[in-house]
């Protein structure tokens, strides 16, 4: 595994970006290799393939939730059927209860959204003619520390009738992975599977880029371990290059937890039978589709009193 270390604010989204096919320019990156640390996780063998625990709101949580409503109403005149309760709360938590910077978030989501045809705002719902959106996910387990996992297998960038479906199924993803207490307390763990993917160095620019980059970043999360699989060395120069880019923008305790890994490395980082089919794995001992588990789970999102 190879470790990334930078010197130089949320999760790199220029890396979801490459995961999907996106590029970054060239010109104006330094392409030496960067080196990145990954943290220690502490493994609970105790914990089966299923995220576990009810989300059970504190009254902090409570008063922070209405008080980021409060702000989106009568500071930018945000109505409470533009954003869902369970989004709401999902991003409230992510952002550690700075209610401030939640409401700046979502402020930015809408905006984004408008331009990518979603004008009437952040749904809470399963959107049946989003789901073909979720293709890039595998169904996966849980990590070693029993929270969620994103694991991104080779997308492809989005086609400018697709945005707004693209949107409301990465909001869909979100939602479902959160949906345990323990997740949406200690964070997930995303996995971007590179390989074979050489062609993002070189793929033709769709247009719309920087505005679903801009997305991505919008999104609040929280991630613990972020692991870049399967990239040859050339691939791995042009992920240091985009992640150089997103220092500007992105926490180094955040670029601290990247991690250069082969495929099979990032299989044996989560606990057996976690990994995707495709990779050896058993897919977290489920036989439900990702769409199915991500329906179900957002079925499970108890809604707040605010």
């Amino acid at each position: 595994m190879t470790s990334l270390c930078l010197d130089k604010p949320y999760i790199p989204y220029h890396i979801i970006a490459i995961a999907y096919g996106y590029t970054v320019n060239m010109s104006e990156v330094i392409t030496e290799q960067i080196e990145v640390r990954q943290p220690e996780v502490e493994e609970d063998t105790s914990l089966d393939a299923i995220p576990g625990g009810p989300i059970v709101y504190t009254d902090e949580e409570l008063t922070a939730m209405r008080e980021v409503r409060a702000k989106l109403l009568e500071e930018h005149g945000i109505e409470e059927s533009r954003v869902g309760s369970a989004f709401l709360m999902v991003a409230t938590i992510n952002c550690k209860l700075r209610v401030d910077e939640t409401v700046n978030k979502i402020t930015k989501m809408l905006e984004i959204m408008e331009q990518l045809g979603c004008s009437d705002g952040i749904s809470d719902d399963f959107i049946t003619n989003a789901k073909h959106e979720l293709h890039p996910y595998p169904t996966v387990g849980v990590d070693k520390r029993g929270c969620s996992t994103t694991w991104i297998r080779a997308g492809s960038p989005v086609p400018k009738e697709e945005e707004r479906h693209h949107c409301q199924a990465c909001i869909m993803q979100y939602l479902a992975v959160h949906a345990d207490s323990k997740t949406l307390r200690e964070g997930v763990s995303f996995i971007l599977d590179l390989s074979g993917r050489e062609d993002v160095m070189t793929a033709e620019k769709v247009g719309n880029e920087q505005l679903i980059q801009s997305f991505y970043q919008a999104i609040p999360q929280r991630p613990q371990v972020i692991l870049i699989a399967g990239t040859s060395y050339l691939l791995r120069m042009f992920v240091n290059a985009s992640i150089y880019v997103a220092s500007v923008f992105v926490k180094a305790k955040i670029l601290e937890r990247i991690s250069f890994t082969t495929v099979e490395e990032a299989v044996e980082m989560l606990p057996e039978g976690s990994a995707p089919v495709y990779v050896g794995g058993k897919g977290g001992g489920s036989e439900q589709s990702y769409e199915d588990y991500v329906k179900e789970r957002m079925a499970q999102l108890p809604t707040p009193d605010l």
